[in-house]
């Protein structure tokens, strides 16, 4: 094992109030996270939701011209409006 002497700053009054690090980007980019888009909600009992068939329709709760919801990591971080390009929404 080889063990290596560590040098320590002296910290200032100069560098008080200042970043330890230089924020950059490549610190954090390998770090992955899950973008969501929230179009609505629906409550549905347990019977109901087995009931459920292909080409069932469910009434969410929000209208089709209310902004969605999107999420990182489970957290809202903006509001955005649907569109259609070509064949995807």
């Amino acid at each position: 094992m080889k063990v290596k002497d560590v040098d320590y700053v002296e910290l200032t009054d100069a560098a008080a109030g200042r970043p330890v690090m230089s924020p950059t980007i490549s610190l954090i980019k390998h770090v992955d996270v899950t973008l969501e888009v929230k179009v609505g909600e629906v409550r549905l009992t347990v019977a109901e939701l087995f009931a459920l068939q292909a080409g069932s329709m469910l009434t969410l709760d929000r209208l089709v011209e209310e902004p969605v919801d999107v999420l990182l990591n489970g957290k809202v971080v903006a509001a955005g409006q649907l569109a259609v390009v070509g064949e995807h929404l």
